[in-house]
């Protein structure tokens, strides 16, 4: 079992009530939720704004984009005013793209829309996170667990949604999202969170600066594989299941169980912790990933092996962060690079699938989606060469 990392610098630890900790749950519910909704309306873009499958699937692409971009502003936010304002300017990114989604009828200014929601989700969520691993060493592993587990309920509820108003009512669904998101503002003043004092940060390094950015490009390259293969999967499963002869609402319920899977394994993550290191963890999900990713090659089986992928799965986000902190307890912005880097993963995954699709069918999703695991797999492992500090 491993031991708890060092502490932070008091003068930069987050303090967070009860209530706060809840909100930036809910926040990440409604990143989720948000999030999942492009993957079951893949075909029905494609038919409301009359383009192709993998144009649609441009969509996807877009949002990282924006999200990658987003993670820039966000940063700055966090380095010279508090968390608390942050969270607000965020979220309000996140409800004016979400609102300018739901009310237009073209495809590029759709396209631009989900590029500024986009910029609102990587703002968001690299604040969260950041905020999250710059609270005390005790419990860190739990909250970074369970707030993340929200984005996968958030993620659950979004294809659930769709099934119950239907795929063409879209528009409605997205504007709901700017107005729970707005709401979410007024309960950040629990998030005690100074900004991040820059120079002192500089100055704790726990690694010298080339065993430093060793680690820190070890762990951009993991997780930018992770979230290409977490964000390929969501959008991509119901695409395939739908084109396998399998309705909508079957595809939208296959991606709520990955999502469902999710929320599970991360809701657990912190009691699993206890028992099994961080590297464990991640190791053993990405092994499993690779055979859950093979047996959906069979639509069939696809039916129950993407909602148990969410769920080997679920446990490596969170505690890739915790093996980062133990690595370099006191390196926030390593923490920021990372977070920034990964983004880029919800460009090239989806990106590349689409590719694939446009050339080969769906039938080379799972194949795609396996290639990935693999890979993450093997980068992880490399990590394991470095030494947690003493």
């Amino acid at each position: 079992m491993s031991s708890a990392p060092p502490p932070l610098a008091a003068s930069t630890q987050v303090e967070l009530t009860t209530l706060a900790l809840s909100n930036l749950t809910s926040a990440f519910i409604l990143l989720g939720a948000t999030s999942a909704l492009f993957g079951p309306l893949l075909v029905t873009f494609s038919h409301h704004f009359a383009v192709s499958l993998p144009r649609a699937g441009e969509v996807v692409s877009v949002y990282f984009v924006g999200g990658l971009i987003g993670v820039v502003p966000g940063r700055w936010g966090l380095g010279h005013s508090t968390g608390r304002r942050v969270l607000s300017a965020s979220l309000i990114t996140v409800a004016a793209g979400s609102l300018c989604s739901g009310l237009v009828h073209a495809w590029p200014i759709f396209l631009a829309s989900i590029f500024l929601l986009g910029v609102g989700f990587g703002a968001l969520d690299m604040s969260i996170n950041v905020l999250l691993s710059r609270t005390g060493a005790s419990g860190r592993a739990h909250r970074l667990s369970i707030v993340n587990a929200g984005y996968g309920l958030g993620a659950v509820i979004s294809p659930l949604l769709l099934v119950v108003v239907h795929p063409g009512n879209f528009a409605a669904v997205l504007v709901g999202v700017a107005v729970i998101a707005v709401s979410l503002t007024t309960f950040n003043a629990g998030v005690h969170a100074p900004a991040l004092a820059t120079g002192e940060h500089a100055r704790r390094r726990d690694a010298p600066a080339t065993a430093r950015w060793s680690i820190i490009a070890s762990f951009v390259a993991a997780y930018v594989v992770y979230v290409a293969l977490e964000t390929s999967a969501s959008g991509w499963m119901s695409a395939q299941l739908q084109r396998g002869g399998y309705s909508p609402s079957v595809g939208s319920v296959v991606t709520a169980g990955f999502w469902v899977g999710m929320t599970l394994g991360r809701s657990l993550g912190g009691a699993l912790h206890r028992v099994l290191s961080a590297q464990r963890l991640i190791l053993g999900g990405l092994a499993l990933a690779v055979v859950a990713d093979l047996a959906a090659t069979s639509n069939r089986v696809a039916l129950v092996s993407y909602p148990l992928l969410g769920l080997i799965l679920a446990s490596v986000f969170p505690m890739g962060l915790v093996w980062f902190t133990r690595l370099l307890p006191h390196d926030s912005d390593g923490v920021t690079f990372v977070l920034f880097a990964m983004m880029s993963g919800g460009v090239i995954g989806p990106g590349g699938v689409s590719f694939l699709v446009a050339h080969f069918g769906t039938h080379a999703i799972p194949y795609a989606f396996a290639a990935l695991a693999a890979l993450d797999l093997a980068l992880f492992a490399h990590i394991r060469r470095f030494v947690t500090p003493g």
